[in-house]
C-alpha cells in the first residue's frame, strides 16, 4: 500500500511540502520582485513553479541551479535566473 506523507511529518532537508511552497514570494538574488508561486507543476525530471506578478506568469524550474534560498519564515524564495530564464519562460498577459 502506498502511503502520503503527513503533512506533520518533516521531509529530509531541502524537500517541501507543495502547501509549504505555494504562495511564497518569488525575488532574485538582486532583489527583484518576482510574485508569489500559484502553482506547482510536477515533471519527471523536476518541478517547475508558476509564478505570478507584474510581468505575467513566469514559469520556474525548481532546480538548485536557479533556486537559492527557501525561507518559510520569511515567506519568500530567492532565485539566481539563468539567462535568458525570465524571458523565455514568461507569458504574455492578455491586454
Amino acid at each position: 500500500m502506498d502511503m502520503q506523507p503527513n503533512q506533520n511529518d518533516p521531509l529530509p532537508e531541502g524537500q517541501y511540502y507543495h502547501s509549504q511552497i505555494i504562495g511564497l514570494e518569488v525575488r532574485t538574488v538582486q532583489g527583484e520582485l518576482l510574485g508569489n508561486i500559484t502553482e506547482i507543476l510536477t515533471g519527471k525530471g523536476n518541478d517547475n513553479y508558476i509564478v505570478q506578478g507584474n510581468k505575467g506568469e513566469i514559469l520556474i524550474p525548481a532546480i538548485e541551479d536557479v533556486v537559492k534560498s527557501i525561507d518559510l519564515d520569511k515567506a519568500c524564495l530567492i532565485i539566481e535566473p539563468i539567462p535568458g530564464l525570465l524571458d523565455l519562460n514568461q507569458k504574455k498577459t492578455k491586454e
